[in-house]
């Protein structure tokens, strides 16, 4: 059986929108013949028992996680096109590989997520609508805000994740006298103190600068004048991990301060390098089969059981097969049992509601809304003497 890779679908102008996904793309084409494994944008985290992305699907096995898949793959690839080094790694060259790799999954993916997802510009203009066009209604309506929420706890851990406005700070932002600046986050009220002088907005975005140019001369040290970060004959797995984070880091943001870091940095010319390696064939791109009504349910559900405080928790650990003891053994949380049920029967109402009225717009699109001035209805067709009667209550 060959290899079937799942991933995240495509986006600004690149094969994925999550940087795991791109590398994975990335390393399997250069790994494998192209009868060797099929590309499918399944976009279903519930496909995985670990329900991330990417996925990989082989012998009636699953394997999710970048490194775990190309472990997996290198150790069961029996016709290579290509090879990566890591098998032929030294003592030192392994501990970089594990170090930096770190470095990329908790500083590069914060990077990210501060700016694709914690700024209101990017997440409205552009990652909101390329989920959007991923996902079928109605997990338009969980999933993004499910994808944004997590991003933002990876953005609390660089120490500025007071910019990742919550969604509904977007649209009450002019309502509250918030405003976006030249940065791209929301306006924060001044605050007192001997920094007074310089708005919190802008201190966040030196900050923001700094952090991504100390992440780029990281690894513009590793690399140094080598053509491979690890100076190895042929791409790593950290190879193509790095392109994949440097892929998003690069998309052009309605106010791109990481783009333009790194535009800066020797560490564009990896980019490129990498892009514009010679392709021996064209992806081998594969329908994913359809959800289903059934499937598409339990999905949106999950979700919306997800997002309602005090139930989201316990249902989580319910679906993962309940609550671990301190020696391992599982045991039920019976206080929780109702919580949990009566959260999934809500959240089939609401998708219930959802299927109903499906011609609304999915999150990222632009709503338009059709109806009779008021002017035209009622008393209010008899001029100024009928508005004033209409508002009286023997008129309703």
């Amino acid at each position: 059986m060959s290899f079937q890779l799942h991933v995240w679908g495509p986006a600004f102008g690149l094969d994925s929108i999550d940087a795991e996904c791109l590398a994975a793309i990335a390393a399997f084409r250069h790994i494998f013949h192209h009868y060797d494994w099929s590309l499918i944008a399944s976009n279903d985290t519930s496909l995985s028992p670990d329900r991330t992305l990417p996925a990989l699907f082989h012998d009636d096995t699953w394997i999710s996680g970048y490194m775990n898949i190309i472990s997996y793959a290198i150790h069961h690839n029996t016709s290579y096109a290509g090879s990566l080094a890591d098998n032929d790694l030294t003592p030192q060259q392994e501990a970089d590989l594990l170090a930096y790799s770190s470095l990329l999954s908790t500083r590069g993916s914060g990077l990210v997520a501060l700016s694709l997802y914690a700024s209101p510009n990017a997440w409205v203009e552009l990652t909101r609508p390329a989920y959007s066009a991923l996902l079928p209604f109605p997990l338009t309506w969980t999933i993004p805000i499910t994808m944004r929420a997590a991003a933002i706890e990876k953005a609390e851990s660089l120490g500025i994740g007071y910019l990742a406005a919550e969604a509904e700070a977007d649209e009450a932002a002019s309502k509250s006298g918030l405003e976006t600046t030249s940065t791209g986050f929301l306006r924060l009220r001044q605050q007192l103190g001997p920094k007074k002088s310089m708005q919190p907005e802008q201190t966040a975005a030196i900050r923001f600068k700094q952090l991504a140019d100390d992440f780029f001369a990281t690894l513009d040290d590793l690399r140094g004048s080598k053509k491979y970060l690890l100076g190895t004959s042929s791409p790593s797995s950290l190879d193509f991990l790095t392109y994949g984070y440097l892929a998003l880091m690069n998309v052009q943001t309605p106010f791109p301060i990481l783009a333009q870091s790194l535009r800066c940095r020797p560490l564009i010319q990896f980019l490129r390098m990498i892009e514009t390696e010679p392709q021996s064939y064209v992806l081998p791109r594969q329908e994913s089969k359809p959800r289903g009504l059934p499937g598409t349910i339990y999905v949106f559900a999950d979700g919306a059981i997800e997002s309602i405080a005090g139930a989201g928790e316990s249902w989580r650990r319910w679906r993962h097969g309940g609550i671990k003891s301190d020696e391992g053994e599982e045991i039920q949380d019976s206080s929780q049992t109702p919580v949990a049920v009566g959260s999934a029967v809500l959240g089939l109402v609401v998708v219930g509601a959802a299927i109903f009225l499906r011609g609304l717009s999915p999150f990222g699109a632009s709503t338009h809304r059709f109806a009779v001035p008021k002017e035209e209805t009622g008393l209010y067709r008899f001029g100024e003497v009928g508005a004033m009667l209409d508002i009286l209550p023997i008129f309703e």
